[in-house]
């Protein structure tokens, strides 16, 4: 058990370091809309920590053994106890959190808030002792090895929550057994500590784990450039996926999985054999990374795009993660090798989740990982003694191809549409695409304003179009939910709120004596709808119309509270692309939302989706809330400006609807499958997913 007890230590510690990163991720997301930067923030912010925690056990380490443990428990003892305070007051701190005008740095201050303290200690915990074996034993180099036993208990924890954790048990439940497992951890760290400072170390010798002239100070200071360029490229990847994708945790766990079993295949010590081999394979996915690039998106491409990008973070990882354990110091300078790692891998990914999105208008940091990406491959086997000729031979034609399929890639194509407007923030990047049209009405443009890769409106700027329904929108599918309302068919002023905006396609059915209240979430793509210059949905709409920037559920929220009354029509348009907001489709939303429709209201649901299969989904809410649902769908007709779409209704009065539109498809809810119904506190999307 002795010799078993630093292993089980080290993995406990890193399985907790990394399954509370989707545990935050998963709590903070509701309360910034659901918004895949939150992820690509909290990473920056993790790095951060993870250099905290490796300064402070590179401090550490040089004050006596028993002074380490005692310091390093008892804090370990108030980092349990914090969590357990956090795990207490997180309903009440909820309503405080996601409400200020700079989103991304209040993320980054409630991650170093939250899991600041537990975070920086279970970091430096691997470190420590692996330095106090080092310290007890003869010769420690073998310590090196049990690295890889830390990602692997890393690797273990990112797999543990999407599968067993957030289906099956509560968010509260989560909270407060992370507090118990840091009390468990504290007690184990405070045995291995003991044992470590005897003299018969359970960790044996092994001289071919040093590397002699990675002692000189000419190779230091790739300590810090490899794990920056490796955690660069992940957070570039992971924002270049998350673009429309549904920043589900599984995501995350995916590329951070991969992440983190570069670094276990790195630090195993056979991979060190072969580095010319991962060279080669990580010059060659950048290639095929480049070669792919231009077809992410909607439609087949994105799937191609996804396996690409994954090869890139797994074997350019693994290559650079491999040179990284080539380079490793004796052990005297174990504790300054990876404070230089976590120091790179801290500026990686600041320069990624936080520096990029305000330099760069798209997401251009991806293209730069993949040049960083190749740009080493070739470093290394120009700059590396012994490496073959043909490896160099073959490594300079690879980068070329993917320095020619990148040029390639970000040329732009010729039937492009000029852009005429783009900017980015905190919930993606925006752009508004503009074609010359001419109709028999006249000459005019059509103008098309982009979410990522997802079409959030277009508007027909030709005379006597300009009112003219497109997208998801027309009569035949998202127009159906006030068209159908007996009050349109009457003439009776009507109550209707859009929840996700856009450019305000659905204000071309309002009427002098409606009322439209519309949730827009991002203040870009708000100044968009306003700006009359490029869209006139709203300036030009005859009804009364009230924009609000703020989270739809929060808003709902307060207009329950404050007993404002309910409306007529609520549609729901967050759930398009693949972006599925959890906070937004949880049986407490949907129970929101029934609150504020009047008993004869429609709740209109656009299911419009690339990757995910909401029709369970939406039969589960018919089911729970005992509603009927009505389902549509559309086919593609471009010479409307319509997209194929699937709208789902909800009314408990059907028989008040007018009759569906001829001609549009129904969908059968009852062939589906229910599943249940995610809550506030646990569920997951997960089995929505076309995997096909």
């Amino acid at each position: 058990m002795k010799q078993r007890l630093p292993v089980i230590t080290i993995f406990l510690g890193s399985l907790l370091l990394f399954g509370v990163q989707p545990m935050l991720g998963r709590t903070l997301l509701p309360s910034f809309g659901g918004t895949a930067a939150v992820w690509t923030v909290c990473l920056a912010a993790y790095q951060t920590l993870l250099l905290a925690g490796y300064f402070y056990a590179h401090t550490i380490s040089r004050r006596a053994m028993r002074t380490q443990r005692v310091a390093h428990t008892v804090l370990m003892v108030l980092a349990a106890v914090w969590t357990a305070g956090f795990a207490l007051c997180r309903p009440v701190l909820k309503a405080w959190i996601g409400n200020s005008a700079a989103p991304a740095l209040e993320v980054l201050f409630c991650v170093l808030a939250i899991v600041g303290l537990p975070y920086v200690l279970l970091s430096a915990g691997s470190t420590l002792v692996q330095a106090w074996l080092a310290r007890g034993a003869a010769a420690g180099g073998g310590v090196y090895r049990l690295y890889a036993v830390s990602n692997l208990g890393s690797f273990a924890g990112l797999l543990v929550y999407p599968f067993l954790m957030e289906p099956y048990v509560s968010l509260t439940a989560q909270w407060w057994g992370f507090a118990v497992c840091l009390a468990v951890y504290a007690a184990l760290l405070w045995r291995t500590g003991a044992c470590a400072a005897t003299s018969d170390s359970p960790i044996t010798s092994d001289s071919s784990d040093w590397s002699d002239s990675s002692d000189s100070s000419g190779n230091a200071w790739l300590w810090f450039v490899l794990p920056a360029v490796s955690v660069f490229a992940l957070n570039a990847v992971t924002a270049h996926l998350t673009l429309d994708v549904m920043p589900l945790p599984l995501l995350w766990v995916v590329l951070l999985g991969l992440f983190l079993l570069s670094y276990v295949v790195g630090f195993s010590g056979r991979a060190e054999r072969h580095l010319v081999v991962w060279q080669l394979l990580s010059v060659l996915s950048v290639l095929a990374t480049a070669l792919v690039h231009r077809r992410s998106g909607a439609g087949g491409g994105f799937m191609l795009n996804l396996s690409a990008c994954l090869a890139l973070c797994f074997f350019g990882s693994t290559f650079l993660h491999t040179w990284l354990y080539a380079l490793r110091p004796r052990t005297g300078r174990l504790t300054l090798y990876y404070l230089g790692n976590a120091a790179g891998g801290a500026v990686g990914g600041l320069l990624a989740s936080l520096v990029a999105p305000m330099v760069f208008t798209r997401v251009t940091e991806f293209p730069i990982a993949m040049a960083l990406v190749a740009a080493a491959g070739v470093m290394y086997v120009f700059f590396t003694r012994g490496v073959p000729k043909v490896a160099r031979a073959a490594c300079v034609v690879l980068a070329l191809g993917a320095l020619a399929a990148f040029v390639v890639s970000v040329r732009p194509k010729s039937g492009d549409r000029p852009v005429v407007w783009r900017e980015r923030g905190f919930f993606g990047t925006l752009q508004v695409l503009e074609a010359k049209a001419r109709t028999s009405t006249g000459d005019g443009v059509i103008r098309e304003f982009v979410h990522g890769n997802t079409v959030h409106g277009i508007q027909a700027l030709i005379p006597g179009k300009e009112r003219m329904p497109t997208t998801y929108f027309t009569p035949q599918s998202g127009g159906y939910a006030v068209l159908a309302h007996p009050k349109y068919r009457t003439g009776e002023p009507m109550r209707v709120n859009i929840l996700g905006l856009g450019v305000g396609v659905m204000l071309c059915y309002a009427r002098t004596n409606d009322v439209y209240r519309c949730y827009e979430i991002s203040p870009e793509a708000l100044s968009v709808a306003r700006n009359p210059e490029l869209f006139t949905f709203v300036s030009g709409c005859p009804a009364q119309v009230e924009l609000i920037m703020k989270d739809a559920r929060k808003g709902l929220e307060e207009e329950l509270a404050a007993g404002v009354e309910p409306y007529d029509v609520i549609q729901i348009d967050a759930f398009t692309g693949d972006n599925l907001p959890y906070h937004l489709s949880t049986r407490e939303a949907f129970e929101l939302y029934f609150k504020m429709l009047k008993p004869d209201g429609i709740l209109a649901v656009n299911i419009s989706n690339w990757h995910l299969s909401l029709e369970p989904f939406v039969k589960s809410v018919g089911e729970s809330f005992g509603c009927p649902v009505l389902g549509l769908a559309t086919e593609n007709d471009f010479g409307r400006l319509a997209f194929a779409a699937k709208f789902a209704f909800f009314c408990r009065t059907p028989e008040k609807l007018a009759p569906p539109p001829r001609g549009v498809a129904q969908l059968d809810f009852r062939r589906q499958k229910s599943m249940p119904l995610p809550t506030d506190e646990k569920g997951s999307f997960v089995s929505t997913i076309k995997w096909k």
